[in-house]
């Protein structure tokens, strides 16, 4: 599993905190320099997801998955732009929606959303890292995702609503009602809430192939020291059974006991 260092978890944090000087003003960023500062603690240590094979399950997981969430919803929205797409949004509102997709999974105002898997079992063979904490309110990421912004006097509005609403794509069984409709005039108004899901879907995709890898190079390091072992063992071996070395072995394993 992915560890990272005190100074890369600092280091995350101070980039998302730059994010929100940098991204907003007024009422806006007073509100929500609030809410970060007052869910810190918890936040700077949040994992992104329960499952080691999903995406970011670790300390620090969740900050460093929303920063590559706007980083990929900046170059996504490029992507679209160079396809003739319109962009019908501003910068402040792709990035709110990217920066607080997955906010409901720091949990509610008391207590987190994912606690440590105490159950050995799960953990060898589910590869549940963490389990879902149920002492706080059953709510649907977004949903608390939005009910913390308005808790805190957050403004968000309808196209931002939207965009953390339905980051999970056809992922999220109540999303559909949104996303697939047979009547054009019902259709989304704008498409920033496919620029999120798509990239929060690549982001994802690009941590799960990152933690894949992390995987192969552990293998690949435990084999090799595995190698490295019976080597020496043999090397050992060897040495003893060589020249006068083996009478003593001999000796040593089969001789007189008295």
């Amino acid at each position: 599993m992915k560890q990272l260092t005190e100074e890369q978890l600092q280091d995350n944090w101070e980039k998302l905190l730059q994010l929100i000087e940098d991204m907003f003003e007024g009422e806006r960023k007073t509100r929500l320099l609030e809410m970060y500062k007052d869910l810190e603690d918890r936040m700077v240590v949040a994992p992104a997801s329960g499952k080691e094979e999903y995406h970011n399950c670790h300390v620090g997981g969740y900050v460093e998955h929303v920063l590559h969430v706007v980083d990929t919803a900046r170059k996504m929205e490029k992507t679209y732009i160079d396809c003739g797409g319109f962009v019908d949004w501003t910068e402040e509102e792709l990035v709110f929606s990217a920066l607080h997709h997955d906010l409901g999974k720091v949990g509610d105002l008391e207590e987190e959303y994912y606690i440590p898997q105490d159950n050995d079992w799960r953990r060898k063979t589910l590869g549940e890292v963490y389990t879902h904490n149920t002492n706080i309110d059953n709510l649907r990421v977004p949903d608390r995702a939005l009910w913390l912004l308005q808790y805190y006097g957050v403004k968000v509005s309808l196209i931002e609503t939207l965009s953390i609403k339905l980051a999970d794509g056809m992922y999220d069984e109540a999303n559909p009602y949104y996303l697939k409709v047979f009547n054009a005039d019902r259709s989304l108004k704008s498409h920033l809430p496919h620029i999120v899901h798509f990239a929060d879907h690549m982001a994802t995709l690009a941590e799960y192939d990152q933690w894949k890898l992390g995987e192969k190079k552990e293998t690949k390091q435990i084999n090799k020291k595995v190698v490295n072992i019976k080597k020496a063992v043999e090397t050992e071996v060897k040495t003893k059974l060589s020249g006068d070395n083996a009478k003593d072995l001999f000796d040593e394993l089969f001789g007189d006991k008295k």
